[in-house]
């Protein structure tokens, strides 16, 4: 952590090339994840991950293409209501996973673990009263966020 912490103070002072000096895959990710959980607000509201749980809950039963391009719709637009800034950041980053994922065969990490490892920094809710609920509500996000992943550039607007 102090190693990430280090880099972070760096990137704040505006030394953005010890990004590029950083080869340390863990370190690098840990930076993102650690920028995501200090906005002051989730990149993606929680209440648009509740809406895209459903939306993604209906594409699943659905075995015919053509509906399943019609219900990509629907994401496309629960997606287009995030605002601007958050929804090209997401965008710029599932383009970026998604590449990812491409060479998972050598780097392991598939768009399930992608999920699960950035998933919660993405997106979080500040009701705590619904605690019981909070981990099912998690692995259907970290679902959300694979398909998203899966479907980046079907859904770009």
């Amino acid at each position: 952590m102090a190693t990430i912490q280090s880099l972070r103070f760096e990137v704040d002072q505006g030394r953005l090339i010890k990004l590029d000096l950083e080869k340390n895959v863990h370190i690098l990710t840990g930076l993102i994840k650690l920028f995501f959980r200090e906005l002051s607000s989730p990149l993606i509201p929680w209440a648009t991950i509740e809406k895209l749980v459903d939306a993604y809950d209906k594409i699943s039963t659905i075995t015919d293409q053509k509906q399943k391009e019609k219900s990509i719709q629907t994401v496309r637009q629960i997606i287009s209501t995030i605002q601007q800034t958050n929804r090209e950041t997401l965008f710029f980053l599932l383009e970026h996973l998604y590449a990812v994922t491409l060479l998972s065969d050598v780097n392991q990490m598939n768009t399930e673990n992608l999920a699960m490892m950035l998933g919660p920094t993405l997106s979080w809710t500040q009701d705590l009263t619904n605690m019981g609920n909070m981990t099912s509500m998690m692995i259907k996000q970290n679902n959300v966020v694979g398909c998203l992943i899966r479907d980046c550039k079907q859904l770009r607007i």
